[in-house]
């Protein structure tokens, strides 16, 4: 059974990409590497949505205030020595002076060692990634290129078919291509340009959609559970 197979089911590309995050980034590579070796779109798209902390350094800084105001200090100020001082700044910049002001006294006070910084990072990531589940942080707004759809384990499944193997002594094979799903003949160049660019507009809408959806549905099960207590007082 390849590594991918427990992952193609509906949830599992989130999984997946959960669990490459808070890998160390030597064993992520190594992950990534297995992942290629079964399937190049599963890669990418992976590749394309990994969180990572230097990711969210380069957030705007009222989405940091967001997140760093939530974060233990001591789990911030771990995680933020050692880091270049202009990241520091930004994180620090939105979050208001005493919180400022613990943060810097850990950075200045700890030594952390690698593996206890990488604990504090991967904290962070893990914490990032429940705000964005919550409807706290709004990707599409965040960082809209992290985004992806409910079904992206679908489209990816449907990518290609029937990959033929290359045989250098049939002149007939020669010129076999892979079989693209709705692939019917090679377009011309300026069709296919602009097949490209429909297809990468229909591909953000539908990023876009799907993170809406969620943030309806988040709101939603939010308003059951007052509606609930409510009842519940009444």
């Amino acid at each position: 059974m390849g590594m991918l197979d427990r992952y193609k089911k509906k949830g599992g590309f989130y999984q997946l990409l959960q669990l490459l995050e808070t890998s160390p980034i030597a064993k992520r590579d190594q992950f990534l590497a297995l992942i290629a070796g079964e399937s190049p779109a599963w890669e990418e798209a992976l590749r394309c949505r990994i969180l990572t902390i230097n990711r969210i350094y380069g957030w705007d800084p009222q989405y940091l205030a967001e997140i760093f105001s939530r974060v233990p200090t001591q789990t911030s100020g771990y995680a933020l020595h050692g880091s270049p001082q202009e990241h520091i700044d930004k994180v620090l910049s939105g979050l208001p002076s005493i919180s400022k002001r613990k943060i810097t006294d850990v950075i200045a006070e700890v030594n952390p060692t690698p593996a206890e910084k990488s604990t504090c990072v991967a904290r962070i990531l893990t914490e990032v990634r429940g705000y964005i589940n919550q409807g706290i942080l709004r990707l599409e707004k965040v960082d809209p290129d992290l985004t992806f759809p409910e079904n992206i384990e679908e489209l990816l499944a449907h990518s290609y078919v029937n990959i033929p193997s290359f045989d250098s002594a049939d002149p007939a094979k020669k010129d076999a291509r892979p079989s693209v799903v709705g692939e019917a003949e090679e377009p011309s160049a300026a069709a296919s340009s602009g097949l490209k660019d429909e297809n990468d507009f229909l591909k953000r809408k539908l990023n876009q959609l799907s993170s809406e959806l969620n943030a309806v549905k988040h709101e939603n099960t939010v308003l059951k559970d007052k509606l609930s207590q409510i009842k519940k007082i009444a």
